[in-house]
């Protein structure tokens, strides 16, 4: 899935829900930790923030397949703890920790235990200008019904371990943002690190500047490269460069949309690699280009209600065993309607295309494109400023060229939130 699709999806893919008061488990590795807004537990000038959660689920199609379909509860547990210490006037550190612990009833080579710790450095500077440092370890998988599940009766777990860099300066008129990220992936089991083991850095520059009182235009370039360990044939850098704009013509609406072109060029000449497995990964081209967009509009036609909608297409270099990479299409509408001072109904409705280009035309996953449609919905609950209670169903359905990966699946999660 691509990391722009419906994160009430990746709920359920992860089985992991929509905790009431800190959201979803940050399923990708190397964003930058979000800050909890509430007062917390002062300790002198340290601000903590321990929380918990806990859930019960229930799906119908716990491997996520076509056929021999099987029902499975799972409990998920979510502890953690987020410190923030402020320095020197407007700057601050911030320690973040939260795990995503999964256990399965019937299928316990399901069971998982993620964890995610980062330490982050954020500065405001006198002038405009703002620097962001991180780095971030974090133990993870590939959820079941995702694009790289092998179907394995373990699923593919994995380490990352990255830095990530954000400056950014803000004028009267126009500003500045350079990103820069190196990430390095280790694959732990099914055999996956002999093909997916990789180094991938990141730099991209975006530049902004006021056109109207009410609209801002952008600019944005940037590289990707993705060095691998023993799969060679795979080693590229990945160019991109768009524009777009953002506009907030009332306090109703505000969007943002960015449109341009990637180019994928693969930086090694093609060679023989060993088999069984690197030998299938060929390559009948040296490079391949892409039209990109991504867009965000959030509209507000009363005080109660939010609606957001999220359109997408671009590359996604994850590899998958017979494709070089996969290109997703997709958008998603997400809205949330206020009932009470405590209760908030949720929708989210989502469709993707992944289309997958093959290492070669002999190889299965040449032919390959999956349709993903997807509808959540369900109730979060504030019982008190520390508690949160959320309920929530996702449907599933994934239409592919090729049988083995379809399915549909239905989800059910109960989960309570503690947050100090």
């Amino acid at each position: 899935m691509s990391q722009f699709a419906n994160p009430a999806l990746f709920g359920a893919l992860y089985l992991t829900p929509e905790w009431p008061l800190t959201g979803y488990y940050p399923l990708y590795p190397g964003g930058l930790s979000q800050v909890i807004p509430d007062d917390g537990v002062l300790v002198g000038p340290l601000r903590l923030h321990p929380f918990v959660g806990a859930a019960q689920m229930y799906t119908d199609n716990v491997f996520r397949t076509n056929t021999s379909r099987k029902g499975d509860f799972v409990t998920t547990l979510g502890p953690g703890i987020q410190a923030q210490l402020p320095f020197g006037g407007f700057h601050s550190f911030l320690i973040d920790y939260r795990t995503n612990i999964q256990y399965y009833q019937r299928t316990s080579s399901n069971d998982v235990q993620d964890q995610t710790a980062s330490g982050r450095f954020k500065f405001d500077f006198p002038g405009g200008l703002k620097l962001d440092l991180q780095g971030e370890h974090k133990l993870g998988h590939d959820p079941r019904g995702s694009a790289v599940d092998n179907q394995a009766v373990e699923v593919n777990k994995w380490a990352t371990n990255s830095f990530t860099g954000q400056a950014e300066y803000v004028g009267a008129q126009s500003s500045v943002r350079l990103n820069a990220q190196t990430m390095r992936w280790n694959m732990l089991n099914n055999n996956q690190g002999i093909f997916r083991d990789v180094l991938i850095n990141n730099v991209g520059m975006t530049f902004s500047g006021n056109a109207t009182g009410k609209t801002s235009v952008l600019a944005n370039v940037g590289v990707i490269q993705s060095i691998y360990d023993q799969n060679k044939n795979l080693d590229s850098d990945m160019y991109q460069i768009n524009g777009g704009a953002t506009w907030n013509p009332s306090e109703l609406i505000s969007g943002q949309i960015l449109v341009g072109y990637q180019h994928l060029k693969y930086t090694r000449a093609q060679v023989i690699q060993p088999g069984p497995v690197l030998s299938q990964f060929t390559r009948e081209k040296d490079s391949y280009g892409n039209f990109f967009f991504m867009g965000n509009l959030n509209w507000k036609p009363t005080s109660l209600l939010t609606i957001s909608l999220q359109p997408y297409r671009t590359i996604q270099q994850i590899v998958v065993f017979g494709s070089l990479f996969y290109v997703t299409t997709g958008v998603n509408l997400g809205a949330s309607h206020t009932l009470t001072d405590s209760t908030t109904l949720t929708l989210n409705l989502g469709v993707e295309q992944d289309k997958f280009t093959g290492a070669s035309s002999t190889t299965t996953g040449f032919d390959r494109t999956d349709l993903i449609k997807n509808v959540a919905v369900g109730v979060k609950y504030r019982a008190v400023k520390w508690l949160g209670l959320g309920f929530q169903y996702i449907f599933e359905d994934r239409s592919s060229t090729q049988d083995q990966f379809k399915y549909h699946a239905n989800t059910f999660m109960v989960s309570a939130q503690m947050v100090f």
